[in-house]
């Protein structure tokens, strides 16, 4: 009987080294991971006012969602594609560039296909707190040539440099800002959440070295979520096009989670899912209709009741990162501030003093809080929470609704989507919901 008892111990052993083999190595060929999310406003963000009141930051974020949305309209209005302005983003993810890595700060945006951070040496560079980047210290770092699929793949690039060898970018924003600079293949290393840093090796990038704008000290560029390019972080990442986030609000300590792979699948009881009908420059789906307490409201059509079959006619909504505030159809707000207005009688009506949200009123002791359910195609149907419908005030004693209205493209801000597990599947083009408790925790991918 001895004999299978040595025999078990080196057998376990192995397989337990088998185990964390297989699991050193999925993490290191970043199949699935997941990396902590800082909002500029949370209390770890180094961004943060430690003078502003909450007040003064629910403004604050009301006023870069309306800056955010105006762009987003223009862009997707024009015949000119020019990028947003990205100053007004709100959710920063820590990453390392180049070998030896240099740390740094990027903005995660749902609406930019391609990441760029400042480069040395700086023809014109704004401000940040990170070192900048000196590619010619980095042993990984390419630049892109010319007449290659990646170069030709990208919107606004020419050849310069050694005989019109390489290729050069030159993004121009709305605002006439603008980044200019090398196109280049680099090692990017994403911080994850308790565990080493996952390492993207060749991750094509925008070296800027001439940026002209308005830009938050924290971080140095940005990271490009959004599909439907080579050049997308997306793209060039083995995760089978799966990558989501679950986000918490602002004022709470914990962290909200970015991730990649098998990480980001959602599914499970209450899980909804809807069709992507674009994939880039933004993630959009259809929204049939709105239900209110129990009355449905089909876009283009009349009110029925909440077990409608699904409407012929839809309005095209964009998910949006970077967004605070949610854009609906006029006639579905108009009716929302109704149906708070008769399940709240005693309501005292205020005007906002800064005028960035349009219905507002004393805070109540009790808020009777109308059932807001957003119908997306494929009878996906997501039902919102308090959080998500207003923005406190306290120091004003003052209440408002999160929400405001708008006609043509509609946005789904990311006060919508807290406390969501939020999933995109780019190969089967599907963005997913499912409501979670706790967005912070450590494995949200096991809830």
């Amino acid at each position: 009987m001895a004999a299978p008892a040595k025999l078990s111990r080196p057998l376990c052993c192995f397989a337990l080294l088998a185990l964390l083999c297989l699991v050193e190595s999925a993490a290191l060929g970043g199949r699935s991971f997941t990396a902590d999310l800082i909002h500029r406003d949370s209390p770890s963000s180094p961004l943060r006012d430690p003078f502003a009141t909450h007040s003064d930051l629910v403004w604050a974020a009301a006023r870069r969602s309306t800056s955010r949305a105006r762009h987003i309209w223009a862009r997707l209005g024009s015949a000119i594609r020019y990028d947003l302005t990205k100053d007004n983003g709100d959710y920063y993810v820590d990453v390392s560039i180049g070998t030896p890595s240099l740390k740094t700060l990027l903005i995660v945006d749902t609406g930019s296909n391609f990441s760029w951070t400042q480069c040395s040496p700086c023809t014109n560079c704004f401000d940040q707190k990170p070192p900048i980047f000196a590619p010619g210290k980095s042993s990984t770092y390419k630049r892109v040539e010319c007449g290659t699929g990646l170069c030709n793949s990208l919107a606004r690039t020419k050849c310069d440099g050694d005989e019109g060898r390489y290729c050069v970018y030159e993004i121009e924003y709305e605002d006439k800002s603008f980044s200019k600079g090398d196109v280049a293949n680099e090692t990017f290393s994403i911080g994850t959440s308790g565990r080493r840093e996952t390492t993207v090796e060749s991750l094509p990038f925008g070296c800027g070295h001439d940026n002209r704008r308005k830009f938050q000290k924290i971080g140095s560029g940005i990271l490009g979520l959004s599909g439907g390019n080579p050049s997308s972080l997306i793209s060039s990442m083995d995760i089978g096009g799966k990558f989501g986030y679950c986000l918490v609000p602002q004022s709470r300590r914990g962290s909200s989670k970015i991730s990649f792979g098998e990480d980001a699948v959602v599914s499970g009881p209450g899980t909804i899912s809807t069709r992507l009908v674009s994939i880039g420059p933004y993630y959009i789906v259809n929204l049939e209709g709105v239900s209110i307490e129990r009355r449905r409201f089909s876009y283009g059509g009349n009110s029925t009741d909440s077990e409608a079959k699904e409407s012929n006619e839809v309005v095209p909504m964009v998910i949006d990162s970077g967004t605070t505030l949610t854009y609906l159809p006029s006639r579905y707000f108009r009716r929302l501030k109704r149906d708070i207005i008769r399940l709240n009688p005693s309501l005292t009506r205020v005007q906002d003093p800064k005028e960035e949200y349009e219905f507002c009123f004393s805070t109540p002791v009790s808020l009777e809080v109308p059932i807001v359910t957003l119908h997306f195609a494929g009878r996906a149907d997501m039902t919102l929470t308090k959080v998500s419908i207003f923005s406190l005030l306290p120091e004003r004693r003052m209440t408002c609704l999160a929400m405001k209205e708008a006609d043509k493209v509609v946005l789904l801000g990311y006060k919508a989507q807290w406390n969501f597990k939020v999933g995109f599947n780019l190969g089967e083009r599907t963005v997913s919901f499912k409501p979670i408790t706790d967005c912070s925790a450590e494995r949200i991918d096991m809830i």
